[in-house]
């Protein structure tokens, strides 16, 4: 993709927030709101932005619960791993899946209720044939970062 320092920076801006106008965008980057609505189209257009999503508010959805989960799959099991993130990717609960590197296979995001939603998300989906062990991070705060170009 051939992407400028002005792409760059909206791209940075709208990762933050999607929903920022012409005008606000306009502000940040030092470009005129049409131009900065061209360029967001055509961001869009080749696939820089692949997605725009809503960030909700956990009093809302009753998800007040964020967990990181690290999942060791067994190995030598590619078709049965793949069904099994497919799976985990069809959750509710299930935020985020990263295919990561070190002892741990995958890492999920997960959004519950309580810890107690937790656990028994754990007991429905961890204690497969294909999952050998997991570790749980709890998320204590999340903070979001500024919006700087």
């Amino acid at each position: 993709m051939d992407l400028d320092d002005f792409d760059h920076q909206l791209l940075r801006l709208l990762s933050l927030d999607a929903r920022q106008t012409g005008k606000e965008l306009s502000e940040k980057v030092g470009l005129s709101p049409a131009a900065c609505l061209r360029r967001v189209q055509r961001l869009r257009e080749i696939g820089a932005i692949r997605k725009e999503i809503a960030v909700l508010a956990p009093e809302v959805t009753g998800t007040t619960v964020t967990l990181l989960a690290m999942l060791e799959m067994v190995r030598g099991q590619p078709e049965r791993n793949a069904r099994a993130r497919e799976k985990l990717l069809r959750l509710p609960e299930v935020k985020k899946l990263y295919h990561v590197t070190g002892k741990a296979d995958l890492v999920l995001t997960i959004e519950c209720a309580s810890m107690e939603a937790y656990a028994a998300f754990t007991e429905r989906h961890f204690y497969a044939e294909e999952i050998k062990g997991f570790d749980t991070i709890v998320v204590l705060r999340s903070y979001d970062p500024e919006i700087e170009v």
